[in-house]
């Protein structure tokens, strides 16, 4: 095959493709569509009796914390009476905003009309009973002033059916405190009787976060649990569902465990590619607790029954790129005395999935959140292999030590931009001695080669037809004359060796949020977690590798750097191939015109990269060619001395 034909063919067809998608396509169409804003309507003016008689209460929303720069709060959360559950949650703007041209707070979680709310109540079963409560405006309590904007209260009483006697109250309060991402949602339960009541309790807990990326859902739900065995906590073992898989048509309700039991679940969250919404049940009453193999104590949570991941709302059975899934969390049914009072607390973390938050610490103050974090493992949320197509190579052990390194590395230059190029000199002075090392025997054993070519010619011509033996006399004449045919790959050793930490690294940025909006060169290169996209296309159909899907519509984007990388790419080659002599073989020749095109191949594949990493591989590249120019004064150093076949 004339493989140099071939790739001249396949890259005239892919420039062909992409005019055709410009020219034909919408090109200056809209911008693809944004995740829907965080308008939570809540059916205003929509009525509904408490306790199957009484006074109608309407809808309405309350607000606790802030998201404005000035506010000293981390979240603002908009609570809904109707089913006194959260229509809203807003990131302060001084830290995440919605995008690196905007000022507004980033919406972390929103409602959409006719889907329910996040940890809203959905029923209660009381004697076998059901009591449906997705229809209810529950009553808002009065707090003390100090607590105005901190603390908001619902409750409603239920009445014995058939009669006005009062049966049970149900009481939830919401609590943010200032600088803290974590809300604490107390929940009571009173009997209001004399008589004793079996009770269970079937609410909603997280939703699924909005898409924040643009090129891929990396949406996922996680879950954690207690190892009966090994008595630590893990996400192994536990389910992991995505988003997307949950988007089609009549998609059956996925089981993700049991919260008492054997192995059972600690937590649930819901991510997206930098966020999540965790929520823990927390223990109440007198304490039992699980000794985990380190020696901390473990409380059991054995009020909670069993969880499930289940699409939500009126579109609930039909394929729906949008499509709301909610987990849907259930308690045991409890039996209450006369007159008892049971409590189901939860906490819930939204926030930014940071390394430095997540991973708590174990010697905090006790009963601090960075306690509960690191006993919990929160840090499992990151996981560095869902932001890679190379996920199966990604190694997450060398994605968190690259991180931690680039993070070392902001702290003193206090520009990511900067710190992946100390980044890229370290590694370029680290392999350099293994990069002059293998430039050296290629260029040899090339020029070695160079010299048995007309001996080698005749050793084909004598033994053509027979492959086995023109083997075994072409690597005796290598042998005689001290040539070693692997030193022609060599060359590619140190490429090789970096392959590992571009993997991680591509890992790294997708997932890491200390890179998420963070500029390198302003108007440019704005997000380096980000392709650097300077222009979007709308196009009529889906351009593969190069171009991507947003809720149903096609798109592709101008990205500059991918671009400037085949430039650099092109240039190394050039620079490298004189360091070799010509070819003579055609074998080698083949492999040369090969290269010429392979080099395409990468920047092609890294179109839709992050920028931190196209910023990385092409500074990289830039020090390959200082490296081979270094290599190439010592090579003419060892020509002189004799110690280097001629050309």
């Amino acid at each position: 095959m004339d493989w140099k034909k071939f790739f001249t063919v396949l890259m005239l067809a892919v420039a062909l493709a992409l005019i055709f998608n410009l020219v034909f396509g919408k090109m200056f169409g809209p911008p693809p569509a944004a995740p829907p804003g965080h308008a939570h309507k809540i059916r205003s003016g929509f009525l509904v009796v408490n306790s199957h008689h009484g006074t109608p209460v309407k809808a309405k929303t309350i607000t606790l914390g802030g998201d404005q720069p000035a506010s000293p709060y981390e979240l603002q959360l908009a609570l809904s009476n109707h089913t006194a559950g959260i229509a809203s949650v807003s990131l302060n703007a001084k830290n995440y905003r919605e995008s690196s041209y905007s000022a507004k707070p980033l919406v972390l979680l929103h409602h959409l009309d006719h889907n329910p709310l996040a940890f809203a109540v959905s029923r209660l079963v009381i004697n076998g009973q059901n009591y449906f409560l997705r229809d209810m405006n529950w009553d808002i309590d009065p707090v003390p002033p100090r607590e105005k904007g901190r603390i908001a209260e619902f409750s409603f009483t239920l009445d014995t059916p058939g009669t006005k006697n009062k049966m049970l109250k149900f009481i939830r309060e919401f609590q943010l405190k200032p600088g803290s991402y974590n809300v604490t949602i107390r929940q009571k339960i009173e009997n209001l009787t004399a008589a004793p009541l079996d009770v269970k309790l079937i609410e909603y807990g997280p939703t699924n976060l909005p898409n924040h990326d643009m090129q891929v859902d990396q949406r996922v739900y996680q879950c954690a649990g207690y190892n009966t065995k090994g008595r630590y906590v893990t996400t192994s073992g536990f389910p992991e569902v995505y988003q997307t898989a949950m988007l089609a048509a009549n998609v059956p309700a996925h089981p993700l465990g049991s919260f008492h039991g054997k192995n059972r679940l600690l937590w649930i969250a819901s991510n997206n590619r930098f966020f999540t919404a965790i929520m823990r049940p927390l223990p109440w009453g007198k304490v039992h607790n699980d000794v985990l193999d380190d020696g901390r104590k473990l409380p059991r949570i054995n009020s909670w029954g069993k969880a499930t991941l289940q699409r939500v709302g009126p579109d609930a059975s039909a394929a729906n790129p949008r499509g709301v899934t909610a987990v849907i969390a259930s308690t045991r049914t409890l039996q209450l005395a006369g007159h008892a009072v049971t409590g189901l607390p939860l906490t819930v973390y939204f926030g930014p999935k940071k390394r430095s938050i997540l991973a708590g610490n174990s010697k905090a103050p006790a009963g601090s959140s960075a306690v509960a974090f690191n006993l919990y493992k929160y840090i499992n949320i990151i996981q560095f292999n869902q932001g890679s197509p190379c996920a199966f190579l990604t190694f997450s052990w060398l994605a968190l030590g690259i991180m931690k390194l680039l993070t070392w590395i902001y702290y003193v230059v206090h520009n990511y931009g900067l710190a992946i190029m100390v980044l890229v000199i370290a590694v370029r002075i680290l392999l350099h001695p293994l990069t002059r090392l293998s430039q050296v025997s290629m260029a040899r054993s090339q020029r070695k080669m160079a010299v048995l070519a007309p001996e080698m010619a005749l050793l084909k011509e004598k033994y053509g037809k027979d492959r086995a033996k023109l083997n075994q006399e072409m690597m005796a004449l290598y042998s005689k004359h001290g040539v070693n045919p692997a030193g022609t790959v060599l060359g590619c050793l140190p490429m090789l060796l970096q392959m590992p930490i571009w993997i991680a690294l591509y890992s790294g940025l997708a997932v890491d949020i200390d890179l998420r909006q963070a500029s390198f060169i302003p108007g440019w290169i704005n997000d380096l977690a980000n392709p650097d996209s300077i222009a979007v296309f709308h196009t009529p159909f889906h351009v593969p590798i190069l171009g991507y899907m947003y809720h149903g519509q096609s798109f592709m984007a101008l990205n500059l750097l991918p671009i400037l990388l085949g430039i650099v790419f092109f240039f190394q080659m050039r620079f490298q191939m004189r360091l070799a002599p010509t070819p003579t073989d055609p074998q080698q020749k083949q492999a040369q015109a090969i290269s010429q095109y392979m080099i395409l191949i990468l920047p092609i594949v890294l179109y839709n990269a992050p920028s931190g990493l196209n910023l990385y591989i092409s500074a990289s590249t830039l020090g390959g060619l200082l490296d081979m120019w270094l290599v190439r004064r010592h090579i003419k150093k060892l020509e002189a001395a004799g110690k280097m076949p001629a050309r």
